[in-house]
């Protein structure tokens, strides 16, 4: 029986601006407001299980571009200006379509089952979409819930699919077992059934969150330069790159002192040509060998008809190694070549790797990882997403089981764990000269994710498309 409780013209727009405003914060870039994700689809789920397919679309794709509309100054650093609108709409677009996916489950189901009409939904147009896209999982509503630990542990077992499927049961159940509130024994099916799950993965993560793990630890240090003295050549000039050096060199010696044993600069620190590569190297090089330590940091080589982004590592006694970066930012690196082998690093005492900024947005490439045991990432974000293109990075720790120490202009310093826990953090969003030293702890830790791959995303959209296509009968 379907249960009109709160419906109607007004109730609708109401629940319409109530939702948008909720989406507005929760998908916000600064990461402050993600537990608004709980509770923001519940008014246009009490929408779509009582309204027309009409109302439904509409009332769904004008609340989600409201909150779309939170990453409008963001997108306009990142994208060209025509692309805007472009993003802005597309993704209401499939948040509308996800929600007629439920109301049709919930029409053709309308029992305790309805309840993973739309975490399913939700989960398949998160993966196939962002499977799709050039910029990876960047979008992905799991970042949001970065800041709760306990949460995101299940990571490790689902990808960030489990998150997106746990974050949309939450409201699901409550509209279900809200409309099923008459059939009381179905309500309360749905509610248990519900809350079941969500206490799983709550039990789950605490229990990994506590858990005692041996390590070693590493003294490392993360250093960048005033964001004035990095330059922007159209080609390199030798004497001006080699001051650049000088001024990291400098940063790096005072860190070499307070005990560092490992030094990171930010992604794209320093320019040079092919002609110029091995004078500009030879310099980290000699600092490495008088310091007694490693140096791992971003350099553009210039080549005649493109570049290359590269973190290059220099280890005392050497051999310099270098990667080469694998995925790049649309619009921005167009002109750069494309890496195709994973960051092994080899000098250290634990297993460790190296990757640059865009690539730690695609979770499949940081799954080649999954033997590293702590990974170096030089990047360079954009002020605005300093917060939120972290947390991606620090999200396929949790996912693979390994520590990251990760350095960005104006962006973050950050050195998180296998937990996602972020032990030691410093902001050069302001352009400032940072310098940040921590103890590295450095765990082995495997897990169900690195081995299974997307598992998770997969059995979603199985579950989806039966749903849809095979609902069991009204009860």
């Amino acid at each position: 029986m379907k249960t009109k409780i709160m419906s109607g013209r007004y109730f609708n727009s109401v629940a319409t601006l109530l939702s948008g405003s909720a989406w507005y914060f929760a998908v916000d870039v600064s990461g402050q407001y993600g537990w608004l994700l709980w509770i923001a689809p519940l008014p246009l789920l009490l929408v779509a299980f009582q309204s027309s397919s009409k109302v439904t679309f509409s009332s769904a794709f004008v609340a989600y571009f409201i909150g779309r509309c939170s990453w409008i100054p963001y997108l306009l650093k990142v994208v060209p200006v025509f692309l805007v609108p472009v993003f802005t709409l597309l993704l209401p677009l499939i948040f509308a379509l996800a929600m007629l996916g439920a109301r049709r489950a919930w029409l053709k189901q309308n029992n305790a089952l309805a309840i993973f009409a739309y975490p399913l939904l939700m989960t398949l147009m998160e993966y196939v979409s962002t499977s799709l896209s050039a910029d990876g999982t960047a979008a992905s509503l799991a970042y949001t819930q970065s800041d709760y630990l306990t949460l995101i542990q299940i990571a490790s077992v689902t990808g960030i699919w489990g998150i997106v499927f746990v974050t949309a049961l939450i409201p699901s159940t409550l509209a279900v077992a809200w409309l099923l509130k008459h059939n009381h024994q179905q309500s309360r099916i749905a509610l248990l059934t519900g809350s079941f799950i969500v206490l799983a993965v709550t039990l789950f993560g605490w229990v990994r969150l506590n858990q005692q793990r041996e390590y070693t630890s590493i003294k490392t240090g993360m250093t960048v330069v005033s964001e004035n003295l990095h330059l922007f050549p159209e080609t390199p000039d030798l004497q001006k790159e080699k001051e650049v050096a000088h001024s990291y060199i400098g940063q790096i010696s005072q860190l070499a002192k307070q005990g560092a044993t490992v030094v990171l600069f930010p992604e794209k620190a320093i320019n040079a040509s092919q002609a110029q590569k091995d004078t500009i190297t030879m310099l980290f090089q000699k600092a490495a060998d008088r310091l007694n330590i490693s140096i791992a940091g971003g350099f553009t080589i210039f080549k005649p008809h493109a570049k290359q982004n590269l973190v290059l590592f220099f280890s005392p006694g050497g051999p310099m190694q270098e990667y080469k970066k694998n995925f790049h930012v649309n619009g921005w690196e167009d002109e750069f070549e494309r890496g195709n082998e994973v960051g092994e690093l080899k000098g250290l005492p634990v297993n460790s790797g190296m990757a640059i900024c865009k690539d730690m947005d695609f979770p499949r490439w940081l799954r080649k990882y999954g033997d590293a045991d702590l990974l170096f990432v030089p990047a360079w974000d954009f002020v605005i997403d300093g917060w939120l293109h972290d947390r991606m990075a620090v999200m396929r720790g949790v996912e693979n089981g390994y520590t990251i120490v990760r350095a960005a202009r104006q962006g973050r310093f950050t050195v998180s764990d296998f937990r996602g826990d972020v032990i030691a953090e410093a902001n050069c969003e302001n352009g400032q000269a940072v310098s940040l030293l921590a103890d590295v702890p450095v765990y082995s830790v495997n897990t169900l994710y690195s081995s299974w791959g997307d598992w998770f995303g997969i059995v979603c959209v199985i579950g989806a498309l039966l749903m849809m296509l095979f609902p069991l009968s009204k009860k």
